[in-house]
């Protein structure tokens, strides 16, 4: 990611295949990593409207989306709107 802020146009633009098909984009902060995902089936998003997110420890390669949405019922919280996306993304960012 090259700008300040991070955008959900950015995170559109910088995408990659996903192995599963769709698309995925990696957002790296200094302590975790946002990994953001969607685009076909089996993957809970279309990375249109909505995404799945995951947050991974960087030290530990571990999941700990929960610590930051408690709610979450899985390593991963799916069909995530894109304003809630790129709050979590600008956030780990300065974290």
């Amino acid at each position: 990611m090259q700008s300040d802020k991070i955008t959900i146009e950015e995170i559109k633009r910088t995408a990659k295949p996903h192995n599963l098909g769709g698309k995925r984009t990696i957002v790296e902060g200094k302590r975790f990593i946002l990994s953001i995902v969607g685009g076909c089936q089996g993957l809970y998003g279309d990375f249109i409207d909505d995404f799945e997110v995951a947050i991974i420890d960087k030290k530990t390669n571990e999941f700990v989306t929960k610590l930051f949405e408690p709610e979450a019922t899985d390593d991963v919280m799916g069909y995530v709107n894109a304003d809630k996306v790129v709050e979590i993304a600008n956030y780990l960012m300065i974290i």
